[in-house]
């Protein structure tokens, strides 16, 4: 299912827009040590926050099922690397793109909760997630001693690839992460906001026991997404079957 091929070539381009750093964690294992379970950073014992809720802040994940759509294990950086931030809050951008298999209109938002849930699994010694997923945003902390032994972009992709990776659904995860400045951050927010609306979209439809489609607010997004339309037709003839 092709709900986002618009939104990859958007993100591709935006990319090829600015000035970046990349590098790959293929095939490689994280090597941070677990924090047990018990990552809490607190205000006193930070050293880098991204994505505070008074900052600029957007993050969202797509799938494809195309083979090259995803480049496996590629992590762009626009902007300063966690430690070369130390003592700062910063504006925070972040996508993940999958690469995926055997979507259908069954299981398709089922699976995107599972992709969304992966972000909280990762256990890393110093560094601690808050994340607010219904408005595509996401608030981080890292304590001083994380950053002081080299917490890095490299270090965080490298364990939620892992993480990925243990979907028989998934076969390839690359990471986009924005800190240069809160205008990349609103531009990218920009071209991702109809990624939130989608998945609002499929949740209201699939969560509704008599919904109203001429009312409905994402009316235009079921319209315009054939993939919506199939997981509508689909929904609507299982309901009719089982009134009889």
């Amino acid at each position: 299912m092709e709900i986002f091929e618009r939104t990859f070539s958007d993100i591709r381009n935006y990319i090829k827009s600015k000035k970046t750093v990349s590098f790959s964690v293929t095939g490689r294992n994280c090597d941070w040590p677990g924090g047990a379970g018990r990552n809490v950073v607190l205000a006193e014992d930070m050293a880098v926050e991204l994505g505070n809720p008074q900052n600029d802040s957007t993050s969202s994940l797509l799938w494809t099922e195309h083979p090259d759509g995803v480049m496996e294990g590629r992590i762009t950086l626009i902007g300063t690397d966690i430690p070369l931030c130390s003592g700062s809050s910063l504006p925070f951008g972040k996508v993940v793109l999958v690469q995926v298999s055997g979507f259908d209109e069954d299981n398709t938002y089922e699976r995107y909760k599972e992709m969304e849930a992966v972000r909280y699994s990762i256990d890393l010694k110093g560094y601690m997630i808050r994340a607010v997923s219904q408005y595509q945003r996401e608030w981080s902390r890292i304590s001083r001693e994380a950053v002081q032994k080299g917490f890095s972009f490299e270090v965080l992709g490298s364990a939620l690839r892992e993480e990925y990776l243990k979907k028989d659904y998934i076969h390839a995860v690359e990471f986009l992460f924005v800190t240069s400045s809160a205008e990349d951050v609103g531009e990218l927010q920009e071209i991702t906001k109809n990624v939130g609306r989608t998945i609002s979209a499929m949740n209201k439809m699939l969560s509704e026991i008599d919904p109203d489609c001429d009312e409905c607010e994402y009316n235009d997004v079921c319209d315009e997404v054939d993939e919506l339309k199939g997981m509508r037709k689909n929904r609507d003839e299982k309901r009719m079957n089982a009134n009889g």
